[in-house]
């Protein structure tokens, strides 16, 4: 029987444990390369590693209890306003990754995210997303709403 491992679709919820490094609780998601994801010289395509941020944001948000659909469901949203990316090792189709998720700044009117892809022991990508509070309704910069706020704190309690 072969051994199972989580895909795209269905990542498993990360747990949220304390690093007293960057004090703040980190969530980790494990997925597997898939052959589309690479490029003509077999290594993954740059912009994968943005995707697989928002997969690490999106389960993490979600471990937090504050998964992004219930933000859009209360009229907000948290476009990305600023990403940077820095690769350090390759990383190839059947690879393992894992990505680590934390909060590294949280804003009245926005919130940072900072991430880690790992591959084995190696450090294969780091990276930052910047994402701006704004009312759907009118696309205009907002306050964290209260709730939000209290929940992506989580993020940084011990």
């Amino acid at each position: 029987m072969s051994e199972r491992h989580p895909t795209h679709s269905e990542p498993r919820l990360p747990e949220l444990e304390w690093d007293a490094a960057r004090a703040c609780r980190v969530g980790r998601v494990t997925l597997r390369v898939r052959y589309s994801e690479t490029d003509r010289i077999g290594l993954v395509y740059n912009a994968h590693y943005l995707t697989w941020f928002e997969i690490g944001r999106t389960e993490y948000m979600r471990s937090l209890g504050t998964a992004y659909r219930s933000v859009e469901e209360h009229g907000f949203q948290l476009p990305l306003i600023e990403a940077s990316l820095r690769l350090r090792a390759p990383v190839q189709y059947d690879d393992l990754i894992v990505v680590e998720t934390w909060i590294s700044r949280l804003r009245s009117r926005a919130v940072t995210f900072d991430y880690r892809l790992l591959h084995g022991e190696a450090v294969a990508a780091e990276g930052r997303t910047i994402h701006a509070c704004i009312r759907a309704e009118d696309g205009h910069s907002a306050a964290l709403p209260e709730w939000l706020r209290e929940g992506l704190e989580e993020g940084r309690a011990r």
